[in-house]
C-alpha cells in the first residue's frame, strides 16, 4: 500500500519542508520527524532507517509528491495506517494507543493540576501506558485554613482516556510527606489554664491506659458524641476490639514530648513526641512516632479524645 506523503503528513499536522535543489523532502511534529532523500530513496523515521523488504520500493516518483509505503506510518510508534478492501480506502490516523505524545503529556498533567488546584506538581514521570495510564508525581501543598503543615504528596495516579481524547483520573495511590513537622514543638499556643491541664490529663490517662491494657479505660477517653466508624456499632464493641489488639501486642508507651498547637474554646490539636517499645523482644525495638491528636470538649464539659482523627506525621527506629 502507498499513499501520498505530502497530503497525508500535513492532515496529521506535520510541517513540511521540500528541498528542491538537495532533492530531499521532510516532515516533522513535536514528537517524530521523516526524513527522505529523493535521489537515493534512504528514508529516515527519528533517525533510524526505514526498510520495509528489498523488491517493494520505499518511495515512487520523485518531486514533492511522492509516495510512500503507508507501513512507514507504523515505524513512527504515534500513526497507524489501515486499509479497507471491501471500500478500497487507505486510512492513516493517530493511533490512540501509540507511544504517548508530549500532547498527551500535556493534558495528563493539567488534569492532575486540576486535581490540585492548591499544589505544585513536581517530578511528573510516565510510569505505564496502556488501558490504563499510570504516572507518578510529587505534589506539594501549602497549609491553609486550619492546616499547620506543608506537606508533599508522593502520588502514583492511574488515568483512562475516554472518547475524544478526554483524560480522566481513575485512582490515586498517595503517600503524605509533612514537611517542617519537628518545628511544631515551638508553636504552642495560649490556652486557658484549666483546659491546659485538663487536655494534658487526657492524654496522660489516654497513655496510661494503653501501657496497662485497660480497654474500658481507653474507651473512656475517646469522645462519646463523636461516631466510632463504619464497622463500629457500639463502644461495647470497641473495647472487645481493643481487648483483642492489646492480647496481640506487647509494648508500652512514652510520651517524650507535646505542645498543644491549636485551641478554640471546644477543640485543640496536641502535637505529640512518643516511643513505643515492643516487649516481647529481646532487642526491645523502639519507634519514635510524630503525631497530631484532635481532642474536644464534649456536651458534658469534659475533654476527649476523638475517634479516629490522629494523623501519624512521621515515624523512626531507634
Amino acid at each position: 500500500m502507498y499513499v501520498e506523503f505530502r497530503s497525508v503528513v500535513q492532515a496529521l499536522g506535520f510541517k513540511l519542508n521540500y528541498d528542491k535543489v538537495k532533492k530531499m523532502i521532510s516532515a516533522s511534529s513535536e514528537d517524530t520527524s521523516i526524513n527522505i532523500d529523493l535521489k537515493s530513496g534512504a528514508t529516515y523515521v527519528d533517525g533510524m532507517q526505514f526498510e520495509y523488504g528489498r523488491e517493494a520500493p520505499i518511495i515512487i516518483n520523485s518531486g514533492s509528491n511522492i509516495l510512500v509505503m503507508a507501513q512507514l506510518f507504523h515505524a513512527t510508534g504515534y500513526f497507524y495506517a489501515d486499509y479497507n478492501s471491501e471500500q478500497r480506502i487507505i486510512k492513516v490516523y493517530d493511533d490512540p494507543w501509540g507511544m504517548p505524545k508530549k500532547a498527551d503529556m500535556r493534558n495528563i498533567l493539567s488534569v492532575i493540576e486540576a486535581h490540585y488546584p492548591t499544589g505544585s506538581v513536581k517530578n511528573f514521570e510516565l510510569q505505564s501506558w496502556g488501558t490504563y495510564v499510570t504516572v507518578s508525581a510529587n505534589i506539594t501543598i501549602r497549609k491553609s485554613g486550619a492546616e499547620l503543615l506543608d506537606r508533599v504528596e508522593h502520588a502514583t495516579i492511574e488515568m483512562e482516556r475516554e472518547d475524544g481524547g478526554r483524560w480522566t483520573i481513575h485512582a490515586i495511590q498517595s503517600e503524605t510527606e509533612y514537611l517542617n513537622y519537628q518545628s511544631l514543638l515551638q508553636q504552642e499556643v495560649s490556652v486557658p489554664e484549666a483546659d491546659k491541664l485538663a487536655i494534658i490529663a487526657l492524654l496522660e490517662a489516654n497513655i496510661k491506659a494503653i501501657n496497662e491494657k485497660n480497654a474500658e479505660a481507653l474507651v473512656a477517653t475517646l469522645n462519646p458524641d463523636a461516631p466510632l466508624s463504619e464497622y463500629i456499632s457500639s463502644r461495647e464493641e470497641l473495647q472487645l476490639l481493643y481487648q483483642y489488639q492489646f492480647l496481640k501486642t506487647d509494648y508500652e508507651c512514652v510520651m517524650e514530648k507535646y505542645s498543644i498547637v491549636a485551641y478554640e474554646s471546644n477543640k485543640a490539636t496536641i502535637y505529640t513526641v512518643s516511643t513505643n517499645r515492643d516487649k516481647k523482644t529481646s532487642k526491645q525495638i523502639q519507634i519514635r512516632n510524630y503525631n497530631l491528636i484532635s481532642v474536644v470538649k464534649s456536651s458534658d464539659g469534659k475533654w476527649y479524645m476523638n475517634p479516629n482523627s490522629g494523623t501519624l506525621l512521621a515515624s523512626e527506629v531507634l
